[in-house]
């Protein structure tokens, strides 16, 4: 019997204890069982040697607590069966498309689908699997947070300081092209790192780049295609170079 453990997250934006139990039952009457489960926050993480005894690891959690848990598990050979169970769950929906955590659970039991290696950029010891936000603009990851948390009085107070930085800030530029962007999308592809530079130059940019984030995926904002190279390097007009990676806060 295959040795499985189901991490999730009971912060993230769609943890519900009934799809939990739904895919619990499904693993069940597969006759695979989930061997043990770990809430995000309760317990360590495991890393490639706790998870030696494992043959799949299931994530339901956003891309950002994804992220951490592949991160922790390098060097692993197990299958990472990951599900939407956050805010934008951009990977998941490059991997599944638009199917829910127990249509992909029911998928995969069925011996549908292929496990692969997905591509992921680096920069320094971060890994992204979705992508990164470069430049001021990644100021929008701490209203994010406070979406998330449903807080008010902290929204009151981020929503003004980001759209400072992003109309106002020094931009970032990528190296070998001109002109500036208050930030810059970059996303990993099996040629590349894909870049796309963040145009907001007005009140209706802004409306739009919070719709596309409040839709699900903030690469529908206004932006400009910057190509596809094996590596790029980018440079920040001020005197730091903010980072959203997976979504999560970086300088």
């Amino acid at each position: 019997m295959s040795q499985s453990l189901l991490i999730y997250n009971e912060r993230s934006g769609s943890c519900d204890p009934a799809i939990l139990a739904e895919m619990e039952r499904l693993f069940a009457e597969a006759g695979k069982p989930i061997g043990r489960k770990l809430a995000m926050g309760d317990d360590p993480l495991p890393d490639a040697a706790a998870a030696a005894d494992l043959d799949l690891v299931v994530v339901l959690s956003g891309d950002g607590s994804m992220s951490t848990v592949a991160d922790g598990l390098a060097g692993w050979g197990g299958t990472l069966l990951v599900l939407p169970g956050g805010t934008m769950n951009l990977l998941s929906h490059a991997l599944h498309g638009e199917r829910t955590p127990t249509d992909i659970v029911a998928a995969y039991l069925a011996g549908e689908g292929s496990s692969l290696h997905v591509p992921v950029l680096r920069s320094g010891d971060r890994a992204a699997y979705t992508g990164m936000i470069i430049g001021p603009s990644a100021a929008w990851g701490d209203v994010r947070e406070d979406l998330r948390n449903l807080d008010v009085a902290a929204l009151a107070a981020n929503v003004p300081k980001a759209i400072s930085a992003t109309l106002n800030e020094p931009g970032v530029t990528v190296e070998g092209r001109e002109g500036d962007f208050p930030a810059i999308f970059i996303e990993p592809s099996l040629t590349g790192v894909r870049a796309y530079g963040v145009l907001a130059s007005g009140a209706g940019d802004l409306f739009r780049h919070g719709w596309a984030w409040l839709q699900g995926d903030f690469r529908d904002g206004p932006s400009e295609a910057l190509g596809i190279a094996p590596s790029m390097r980018f440079r920040a007009q001020g005197d730091r170079l903010d980072l959203l990676v997976d979504g999560e806060k970086a300088e």
